[in-house]
């Protein structure tokens, strides 16, 4: 639901700040604003009607008393319910927020439908079993109502989570528009969309909670003064977001960048070392080659050899003699079944062939044995050097990352040195206004009453002579135009 000010410009559902005190919030919200020299006001002309939730009674005045003693009860609550009554504790069980409308919809708004929309609200918030005030107002060209509620369960005693309510407030508030077709607050539902990305969009109000008590003292004793001090605030307090917001975003780029650069030169690095090391490995492979091919025509020779020594009576002799040799150097500390081997060895040409064949193998192993140890140790020396040239890299990171972090900070410290000049700034600001307004009532108080006529009629005066200016610049402008056609 979208509202508006006097321009016609949306508004959003406005929350404010969580409060200790029902009677204070009752006072103002049941009563018409009080002026300057006021300490209260107890006349009610701008309220139109109120309506209550969960309470026995639609009394407003002891509807608030039932509230603030369900807020002080909460501890025997939370222990009848059989809960825990640990974690931190919060005084702050009074929740307040408006509902406005475009002025536009002021001739055709009904009490119902603006019930239906704070009924609405209280759902989205969690918050359809607690207790709650609904006041309407008539003070300003836009119809709103203000929803008060008591964040203490009645039942449980826990208390109500505010955590993104005005985000939920928010996005009840543009499904409400939708439904009834038509979209006032356009930049609204710009805003739900980047959130719905995940983006962070940061929630705007008339008055920013951060301000809200110290614009509310000197609001009650200079409202124009206090709201030109607060819109004055909030130009600076944007800009200072905006260039809060503009630093973290930088700053997250540059550890981005840094983290970048330390990862691609961690990346060359590592292209590098698998670029040398299968180099390595074609070198001592083409290194080898010529001696594996040696190996293989000799072992070819040496069994065409055997082949044909079988041929003849001798030649099978001297084969059996190679293969007892040949057995005794394959399993020296085997020495029995010398006899029997021997034996079978002049027998059958499958011994003899056989041991031969072992013979060629050990031979392949061992030159296989000998090449691996090769590329281990040109291997362990390709990573020796990557891991001599990644902790370089990681000093050098680690270097870069000091400096960001020192240099970061420092702007950090900045910012946070202008937030406190803008906080101090604007405490003086507000307490100026009320620090005047307490002088004015000073001198109020001790002037005797000839005086305090005095006083208002010329200001009186002041007042007819501005209002006469005005309508005479008015004529001029209108006869200057005239001549000018």
């Amino acid at each position: 639901m979208a509202s508006s000010n006097r321009s016609g410009q949306p508004m959003v559902p406005n929350v404010a700040k969580a409060g200790a005190s029902f009677r204070g919030a009752f006072l103002y919200y049941l009563h018409d604003k009080r002026e300057a020299w006021e300490a209260e006001r107890m006349t009610a002309d701008r309220v139109s009607w109120t309506k209550t939730r969960n309470l026995a009674t639609d009394n407003p005045d002891l509807a608030w008393r039932i509230m603030a003693a369900t807020a002080k009860d909460q501890d025997r609550l939370k222990a009848e319910a059989g809960v825990k009554n640990t974690g931190r504790k919060s005084p702050n069980s009074v929740y307040a927020y408006s509902l406005a409308w475009h002025p536009d919809e002021a001739k055709h708004l009904s009490k119902s439908e603006m019930l239906r929309a704070a009924d609405e609200s209280i759902r989205v918030l969690g918050a359809e079993n607690r207790q709650a005030i609904i006041v309407c107002h008539r003070d300003e060209p836009h119809p709103h109502v203000h929803v008060i509620l008591n964040r203490v369960d009645p039942d449980t005693g826990r208390m109500l989570t505010n955590s993104k309510d005005f985000v939920r407030l928010s996005q009840w508030a543009e499904a409400y528009e939708r439904e009834r077709g038509r979209i006032w607050c356009g930049a609204r539902v710009e805003n739900n969309a980047k959130r719905a990305k995940g983006d962070f969009v940061r929630a705007s109000s008339p008055t920013p909670r951060s301000m809200e008590q110290a614009f509310d003292q000197a609001r009650g004793s200079n409202d124009n003064q206090a709201r030109r001090a607060r819109d004055e605030a909030k130009i600076r307090t944007a800009k200072l977001a905006s260039d809060s917001a503009g630093m973290s975003k930088r700053h997250g780029v540059e550890w981005d960048v840094l983290r970048k650069a330390h990862q691609d030169r961690k990346d060359a690095i590592y292209d590098r070392a698998k670029e040398r090391s299968a180099r390595v490995r074609s070198e001592i492979k083409d290194s080898y080659a010529p001696v594996w091919r040696d190996l293989y025509r000799q072992q070819h020779r040496e069994r065409r050899s055997f082949d044909a020594r079988e041929k003849r009576l001798a030649g099978k002799i001297a084969n059996a003699l190679d293969a007892i040799r040949h057995r005794r150097d394959l399993d020296p500390e085997n020495s029995r079944g010398w006899v029997s081997a021997a034996f079978r060895f002049v027998t059958s040409r499958e011994a003899r062939a056989m041991v031969l064949t072992k013979v060629h193998e050990r031979e392949k192993r061992e030159l296989k044995a000998d090449e691996k140890r090769a590329l281990d140790k040109a291997t362990l020396e390709v990573r020796r050097d990557r891991q001599g040239a990644l902790s370089r890299s990681l000093d050098v990171f680690g270097g870069e990352r000091t400096a960001l972090i020192a240099r970061q900070t420092v702007e950090k410290d900045e910012m946070k040195g202008r937030w406190r000049d803008e906080h101090d700034s604007r405490t003086r600001a507000f307490g100026t206004i009320v620090q005047a307004a307490a002088y004015r009532k000073a001198a109020q108080a001790e002037a005797t009453p000839r005086e305090r006529f005095e006083a208002q009629e010329r200001g009186d005066q002041f007042r007819n002579a501005a209002e006469g200016n005005a309508r005479r610049m008015g004529r001029v402008r209108r006869r200057t135009r005239r001549r000018d056609e």
